[in-house]
């Protein structure tokens, strides 16, 4: 029994020695089979973790194309900034309108339209297009006038591509075949086709770049043209906005940059040819006022014979001898000083004048509220280049040496030392041509019209005998009736006039001499009834004098009047016809000179 009872206990061990590895074996399985659920059992954490590795993926990936993009782009591109207070910003907007008329005047057909393989679309220049470049596609046989051209080259021509487009308005005769016109009369036929009903026949838009980004191909290379304004600053001269413009292209073709600006600036000086700019003071700077203005030509201004000569050749010799002030050490400038009575051609002949030297004028009125001594220096100093500085009615400015003031009490700050240190002081600049205008020359301080500071006087008087026939002949003379009959509608009525004994010149200066004698007679009773002598420039008696008291006697009054003489210029002739009268009366007369003498 004990022996029975004693046998199973090897065996319960010997079972439980064998099945402790399954036991561990399974255990170990349970706790792998946990993990392994939740990486292969379980979906959501599979799908999860593979979305996180992919994001991570991206993420890096983006990383590295914005970092390559951006590694790219600062060897690859180049960028340029023109800011609006920059000469080239009014420049590049002026080429760029003109290149947008010039597209829409080749979609309307008014300009032939040359078309483009994919490879120049792409940018690659094709020999075609090097020609027409190199041509500088001048064989255009066009009626109108083309935006593009300067002179005798045309600008390159680009395409415009854009979604922020900014309107400008154009008024113009649609009979004048510009470009303007001819987009006029494009769209009027247009609306006419369409049953329009065009209710305002001399307005029409074009549509140029605005504020944004835009493309065009210059040249066969592309560039990205940003336009930004900032709207919170602005210019506190003009009340513009401020702006900024940025052309970007391939660092390889950066040298198409200077070559755009060039054309820009010589399209912009083009369209201001034969023309004369106009510019007033805004705030600390010279700005155009208004469009360039039509040159006047010089021989129209009729002067005193030998007058308009001496004063042209005398401005074009100084323009032509800088060296010889650089060689002796002398300030290169020069002042005129023009004085005369009203309506005797002050203004006039300096606009011609500057027309006819390629000049632009700087007007500068000395009574301007807000002008300082440092204002006015800084403006003379800082004028345009190849420009006259205008100082007009510089009698009415000042009293002798006091500030006049105006008729509500407020006077300027510019003062007359202030004045004087400007036009030759320290700190006045060089490369420059002032003209002064006065009515009454004998009210100008001696200090002012010095030498150094006004270098050339001439006086322009009223009407003399000469320049009464000179302007009559120019009014009505041959040159003038060929000018009426080339433009005249009717050629057999103009072949008619040409014949007529009346346009003769024997038989229309008897007329000019007739005329120049009843203006010399008129001019004679006018001053008389003032009181003045023949020539208009003294009382008949001196005691009359304006300078002298009532109450002083005649030898005191004489020896004022010479002492006044001798410190000062004499006063200009006054009192007679004036030659702006006499234009007056030609221009009411314009077909009938007889008719004009008889008026007078």
């Amino acid at each position: 029994t004990s022996g029975s009872s004693s046998s199973p206990a090897p065996i319960e061990r010997n079972i439980a020695s064998t099945s402790s590895p399954t036991i561990a074996a399974e255990s170990s399985s349970g706790d792998g089979s946990l993990f392994s659920g939740l990486f292969a059992g379980n979906p959501y954490f599979s799908a999860g973790f593979g979305l996180m590795i992919f994001g991570a993926a991206l993420a890096a990936s983006r990383r590295g194309i914005t970092t390559a993009a951006t590694q790219a782009q600062r060897r690859l591109l180049v960028s340029l900034e023109i800011p609006s207070k920059d000469k080239a910003h009014p420049w590049f907007l002026s080429w760029m309108g003109a290149q947008a008329k010039a597209q829409a005047m080749r979609e309307a057909g008014l300009l032939p339209h040359q078309k483009e393989s994919i490879g120049e679309f792409l940018g690659i220049r094709s020999k075609r297009q090097q020609q027409l470049e190199a041509e500088g596609s001048s064989s255009s046989s066009s009626t109108v006038d083309d935006p593009l051209r300067t002179g005798n080259h045309r600008a390159s021509p680009i395409r415009i591509y854009s979604h922020e487009l900014s309107v400008e308005t154009m008024q113009a005769n649609l009979k004048k075949p510009n470009a303007s016109s001819a987009i006029m009369q494009q769209q009027s036929l247009q609306m006419e086709a369409g049953g329009q009903r065009d209710t305002s026949r001399d307005a029409r838009f074009a549509f140029v770049p605005g504020p944004g980004t835009h493309w065009f191909r210059y040249k066969g290379c592309w560039m990205r043209f940003t336009r930004e304004r900032n709207g919170r600053m602005i210019d506190l001269t003009t009340g513009a906005p401020w702006e900024t413009i940025t052309l970007t292209t391939l660092r390889s073709h950066q040298h198409l940059f200077t070559e755009l600006l060039a054309e820009a600036r010589q399209l912009a000086l083009t369209s201001s040819e034969g023309k004369t700019t106009i510019y007033t003071v805004w705030g600390t700077e010279w700005r155009p006022f208004g469009l360039p203005r039509r040159a006047r030509d010089l021989q129209s201004v009729v002067l005193a014979r030998g007058k308009r000569d001496r004063i042209e050749n005398d401005v074009r010799r100084f323009m032509q001898r800088g060296w010889w002030y650089a060689e002796r050490g002398i300030p290169y400038r020069r002042g005129y000083l023009l004085h005369g009575s009203p309506g005797s051609g002050k203004s006039s002949f300096i606009f011609a004048l500057a027309g006819s030297l390629d000049l632009s004028i700087c007007l500068l009125n000395l009574s301007e509220r807000g002008l300082t001594d440092d204002k006015l220096n800084f403006l003379l100093s800082n004028a345009p280049e190849r420009s006259i500085l205008l100082l007009e009615d510089v009698d009415s400015a000042f009293l002798g040496r006091q500030r006049a003031a105006e008729s509500d009490g407020y006077q300027a700050n510019v003062t007359f030392s202030g004045l004087l240190n400007s036009l030759d002081g320290v700190a006045s600049s060089e490369s420059r041509i002032i003209f002064m205008t006065t009515n009454h020359v004998e009210r100008l301080d001696p200090a002012l019209i010095r030498p150094g500071r006004v270098d050339y006087i001439e006086e322009l008087g009223d009407a003399e005998p000469d320049q009464v026939e000179d302007l009559f002949m120019r009014f009505y003379g041959p040159r003038q009736l060929r000018i009426q009959s080339s433009v005249s509608e009717d050629p057999a009525s103009a072949l008619a006039n040409d014949e007529n004994p009346k346009l003769k010149e024997d038989q229309l200066r008897p007329l000019a001499q007739r005329l120049a004698q009843l203006v010399e007679s008129e001019s004679i009773r006018r001053r008389r009834a003032l009181g003045l002598d023949d020539a208009g420039r003294f009382a008949s008696n001196p005691g009359e004098e304006g300078s002298a008291s009532s109450t002083l006697d005649q030898k005191e009054s004489d020896r004022r009047l010479k002492a006044s003489k001798a410190m000062r210029l004499q006063p200009a002739a006054r009192g007679g016809v004036s030659m702006a009268e006499l234009q007056g009366l030609f221009i009411q007369n314009l077909d009938d000179g007889q008719a004009a003498v008889s008026m007078f």
